[in-house]
């Protein structure tokens, strides 16, 4: 029995007893993974055989909330209970969101291409657009006091060199008035502080004719640029604080998930990747894929969905949800998990939520076993 086999039985028999707390939230799905404990559940849609689907999800930034898109339709839930705040559906014309957010007090905002949709509770949708060609907007965050909108387009290097794209707007919802900040994001992601001061997005520099993935961040006072940091000549899916480095980057190399210090590239842990089928052709080296990753915001734990890189025809297959030391990357918990679209982990790093893919979706809040 591999190491990996025996961890895997040792936490399904240690879940148990959590399962069995959350089991009033599982009898609608065989799908729940074994052992992981849930405190709330909701169904999504019921997909045909074959068929795959794509949810988004997001936690308020003071973790009070749990936004679900699913198909056009918004739900706002309570974290804590799953009791439901808001329900609405988006204009059907529109093509889905590429990101999604919640503040504090329920207010929705989604992530377009070219422009950021926010709805307030008891009003009309506003919209608000970005500077140039920014393309796609796959990052959009709330700041802590709900004052603040930001949002990220996808634009690489390429097009900015021809002026397209690299710019982050910042809308204060209150005067409608957008700051605009330079950021190249080929992959997006917008965050601010705790305390709200500050404020740090994904940038793509260039340096000695190479590329490098980094972090910017602001004060969000005066909009200063306070850090410019370039980092990783590998394409960093993740940039967060992770254990004592306080940037750190998390990617995919060579079947391995790998973290490294964002200020000297130094590579801080590389690990393989759960293998989806222990006895079966799933086993073998690289055939696993990193399909989804997140850094927790209290920086003691990567939580990742490690999948088949092949699915089979019906969409079913399962990977693995697995969370990992931030300081070597050793799996400290890991379940068997139907195909997923998305995990986000709330404010507190106590819970994630996460989103089916196949079959009969739903989204689930769980508990972090740490």
């Amino acid at each position: 029995m591999t190491a990996i086999r025996h961890l895997r039985a040792a936490l399904v028999c240690a879940g148990v007893l959590g399962a069995s707390l959350a089991s009033a939230a599982q009898t609608d799905s065989d799908d729940t993974p074994s052992g992981l404990s849930i405190v709330w559940r909701v169904l999504g849609h019921k997909l045909e055989h074959g068929a795959t689907g794509a949810a988004l999800n997001a936690f308020s930034p003071d973790g009070r909330y749990v936004a679900i898109h699913d198909s056009l339709r918004v739900r706002v839930l309570d974290a804590k209970t799953g009791t439901m705040v808001r329900d609405f559906r988006l204009d059907p014309s529109s093509v889905s969101p590429f990101s999604l957010a919640v503040s504090s007090s329920a207010t929705v905002a989604v992530g377009l291409m070219g422009n950021a949709e926010v709805f307030a509770p008891g009003t009309g949708p506003v919209r608000h657009w970005c500077v140039g060609a920014c393309g796609a907007l796959a990052a959009v965050a709330f700041s802590p006091d709900e004052r603040y909108l930001a949002y990220q387009g996808t634009r690489g290097l390429p097009e900015w060199r021809n002026g397209l794209g690299g710019v982050i707007s910042v809308v204060d919802l209150a005067r409608g008035v957008p700051v605009n900040l330079e950021a190249v994001a080929s992959i997006a992601q917008v965050s601010f502080s705790a305390d709200g001061r500050s404020f740090y997005a994904m940038s793509v520099t260039e340096v000695d004719d190479r590329d490098t993935f980094g972090v910017r961040v602001w004060s969000t006072d005066d909009w200063r640029l306070t850090r410019s940091l370039p980092g990783s000549q590998r394409t960093l899916r993740r940039i967060a604080p992770l254990g004592a480095v306080p940037y750190a980057g998390v990617t995919m190399n060579d079947g391995n998930i790998e973290a490294r210090d964002l200020a000297t590239d130094r590579v801080l842990w590389s690990v393989p990747l759960v293998p989806p089928e222990l006895d079966g052709a799933g086993a073998a080296p690289g055939a696993a894929n990193l399909d989804l990753v997140e850094i927790a915001p209290n920086g003691r734990f990567v939580l990742s969905y490690e999948a088949p890189k092949a699915y089979d025809a019906t969409g079913r297959a399962k990977g693995t949800l697995v969370i990992r030391s931030a300081a070597d990357g050793a799996v400290e918990a890991l379940y068997d998990a139907p195909r997923l679209s998305d995990v986000t982990i709330a404010p507190d790093s106590t819970t994630f939520v996460y989103s089916t893919a196949a079959g009969q979706t739903y989204t689930a809040v769980a508990r972090v076993p740490l």
